[in-house]
């Protein structure tokens, strides 16, 4: 497991930390034309728990999986191509969660092309 720049990695926590992100934002995704949800994987002893969160507009999908492990999946559809584009990164500390969910919320732009302002 990857250190932080303080020495502590923080990965095990990345999965809570993304649904309290969401549950703070979705009123905003929400206002900005961008609906979403957030899951969780059961608490059923498995060795890596994760949370993955969907964002999606008329135009595409956005999905961002993260595991306790610090492992991330991100995927996007664009709906109207076809287009699909995936990315995977290691993840350790809360500004590396935050960079990821920056890349995928702007995969969904808003229309006219333009990111919200936060």
């Amino acid at each position: 497991m990857k250190q932080s720049r303080e020495g502590r990695c923080v990965s095990a926590e990345l999965p809570k930390r993304l649904q309290a992100w969401f549950a703070e934002h979705e009123e905003r995704l929400q206002s900005c034309g961008i609906t979403g949800d957030v899951q969780r994987s059961p608490e059923d002893g498995r060795t890596k728990t994760s949370t993955w969160m969907t964002l999606e507009t008329d135009d595409c999908v956005a999905v961002l999986i993260v595991w306790s492990s610090g492992e991330a999946e991100l995927e996007y559809g664009d709906v109207a191509t076809g287009q699909v584009r995936r990315q995977h990164r290691d993840l350790c500390t809360s500004q590396d969660l935050l960079d990821a969910i920056e890349t995928i919320r702007a995969w969904t732009r808003t229309e006219g092309g333009r990111l919200p302002d936060w």
